[in-house]
């Protein structure tokens, strides 16, 4: 333990637990990060890896390859510098990954329950509320026990006087025994269950803290960009398992109060009841349910986290969104493969024919205008159908009847 992290042995069992993994994860996440981050291999690692991602972008850019445009370099400039904050600033990288994913959970949870406060007070409270009526129900089960063993004391014969045992006392002492221990597990779920999904959300935030570096430098490029979605999967699980067991602990404190507050007033009044203490501890063993499926379901929404998505949704009718498969055809693919001096110069040599056939057109349009008799086609060379302008077979017909 670091010695900026020890508790004091008088806080309580949940406030020690959670402080203190809170503490020393946070440590071990900063400690990692500097050495990983600081290490000569991560230096050069980095310094080789970006030269090959902007000679790559160069080259795609020079030749086109892969469909890329000038107009993607700043995006392409973006990626690179927000690598190069997260892998050598621990404030910037601090402040996303625990102040947001670690800190924002217990707040949001406090925002969406009115009037709960101080969850791990609260909780603190029930776990020792717990264990102290768990406690005070087994002597009660005792001393009943031991009143309803009566047993005769020997006056005239020395032999002893068979015990005779009252049932009802025994069994109010076996009902205070059951929810005495009924009470005991709910402790330990309060402790090992609804605070340690906390924990268990704080250490794996620790851990992917520590080795982020490597998985940030992977989003440069393509090929590898699928190990830092998965990084940010597991991150973000992390923090919506957190977000969901401090909301359950809210609320199963919340829900639980009433029944605490009971147990509380019999206890001082010497008087136990265990029905009472039976529904308190079915309650947690409810919420602790609830914890597990909520940890799961946090893994599940946490895999639908994607960085791109495969599909792009273009308006299709009467404004109706579609979506259109994003890979391309095989025409598609080889336009996008072709040099760029290629395409420049098939480009021109269209704009060529397209300003050939408008020309042709306005001189035929002046012929008519002076001569209506003459035909000409302002079909462009190279077309279908091309006939070299000229007068039409009518035309010449008329004049050979004429002479």
């Amino acid at each position: 333990m670091s010695a900026a992290c020890r508790i004091p042995p008088d806080t309580g069992a949940v406030r020690a637990m959670i402080a203190s993994v809170d503490c020393n994860t946070r440590d071990f996440a900063h400690q990692g990060y500097a050495a990983l981050t600081g290490g000569e291999a991560f230096q050069s690692g980095l310094t080789l890896v970006l030269t090959i991602y902007v000679a790559l972008v160069g080259y795609r850019l020079l030749f086109a390859s892969e469909g890329a445009r000038l107009t993607d370099a700043p995006r392409m400039a973006l990626k690179v510098g927000a690598v190069l904050a997260l892998v050598t600033s621990w404030n910037l990288f601090e402040t996303l990954a625990f102040d947001i994913v670690a800190k924002a959970p217990a707040e949001i949870a406090q925002a969406i329950t009115p009037g709960a406060k101080d969850p791990v007070g609260r909780l603190q409270v029930a776990y020792d509320q717990l264990v102290t009526d768990s406690s005070a129900l087994a002597a009660q089960g005792q001393e009943s026990g031991q009143d309803a063993v009566q047993q005769t004391a020997p006056t005239v014969t020395p032999s002893m006087t068979p015990p005779r045992i009252d049932s009802a006392k025994a069994e109010a002492a076996q009902r205070d025994q059951a929810a005495s221990r009924a009470l005991a597990s709910a402790g330990g779920a309060v402790l090992t269950v609804d605070a340690g999904a906390v924990a268990v959300a704080m250490v794996a935030l620790g851990v992917l803290g520590a080795i982020g570096p490597l998985f940030i430098v992977l989003l440069l490029f393509d090929q590898t960009r699928g190990f830092f979605e998965g990084w940010v999967r597991a991150v973000v699980a992390a923090g919506l398992a957190s977000m969901s067991a401090w909301t359950l602990i809210l609320l199963m404190t919340t829900v639980l109060e009433p029944w605490l507050v009971t147990l509380a007033q019999q206890r001082e009044l010497k008087a136990l009841e265990p029905e009472p203490a039976m529904t308190a501890a079915a309650i947690v063993f409810a919420f602790t349910a609830a914890q597990l499926a909520m940890i799961a379901g946090s893994g599940v929404i946490a895999f639908g986290f994607r960085l791109i998505s495969p599909l792009r949704w273009l308006p299709a009718g009467e404004g109706v969104p579609r979506a259109v498969d994003a890979t391309p055809s095989a025409a598609a693919a080889a336009i996008a493969a072709a040099p760029r001096a290629s395409l420049l110069a098939d480009q021109l040599r269209r704009f060529d024919s397209v300003i050939e056939g408008r020309t042709r057109e306005a001189v035929a349009a002046s012929v008519r205008l002076i001569r209506p008799e003459v035909s000409v086609q302002p079909q462009f060379a190279g077309a279908p159908g091309y006939r070299r302008a000229g007068p039409s077979r009518d035309h010449l017909g008329r004049r050979n009847t004429r002479r």
